[in-house]
């Protein structure tokens, strides 16, 4: 019985990213205008009845896309935060992974625009998000900075919510308008600013 309910757990899932993957290649194909759930659907190689089993409409769906987009940044931001390297190279890293995450997707994320807008307010409300458990990670890594007298004191929490915030904002940036200077040029001067601060 257990075998068979993971088997039927891993035929989902299977069917589940099927689905995702498929939505990301038309969209990039197609863009959201022109977006459909039968287009979905054939995209997917599974009957529309099956696809609406998985997702109730378009837009719960064009939702999901938006996590299953960000996942391989949130999981390189655990593996980033949790590992043994200073807290220094954990804020550069995570800089330098967000902007060239941002910048490999950004046509994508440009034709997801209105889905992120939807996306960040129900992430911000709901405090079992990925949101708030990054702002948690980041949190803990300034709390730890500042025992070790490597990080002046400061809200631990606050910050931390200012730091992804500004991220987030700065990511924007680069999804919805033309800018000229690298990803690695904004990593390298908003990490700027968080240590060393604007004044002489």
């Amino acid at each position: 019985m257990n075998n068979k309910t993971t088997r039927k757990q891993r035929a989902e899932q299977h069917t589940r990213h099927t689905i995702l993957i498929s939505s990301v290649a038309i969209l990039q194909t197609y863009g959201l205008k022109k977006f459909t759930m039968d287009k979905v659907a054939e995209q997917a190689g599974i009957a529309k009845g099956t696809l609406y089993l998985y997702f109730k409409n378009k837009n719960e769906l064009l939702l999901s896309v938006a996590n299953h987009c960000f996942e391989p940044l949130n999981e390189d931001m655990r593996k980033i935060f949790s590992s043994e390297i200073s807290i220094l190279e954990k804020l550069k890293k995570y800089l330098s992974a967000s902007f060239l995450h941002t910048e490999q997707n950004r046509a994508l994320f440009y034709e997801l625009k209105a889905v992120l807008l939807t996306h960040v307010e129900k992430d911000f409300n709901d405090k079992n998000s990925t949101y708030w458990e990054m702002i948690n990670i980041v949190a803990r890594t300034f709390e730890d900075g500042v025992k070790k007298k490597l990080l002046r004191p400061m809200d631990c929490d606050k910050v931390a919510i200012f730091f992804i915030d500004s991220i987030d904002r700065a990511m924007a940036r680069r999804i919805f308008t033309k800018v000229d200077d690298s990803a690695e040029d904004d990593a390298r001067e908003l990490l700027n600013i968080y240590l060393h601060g604007l004044a002489l």
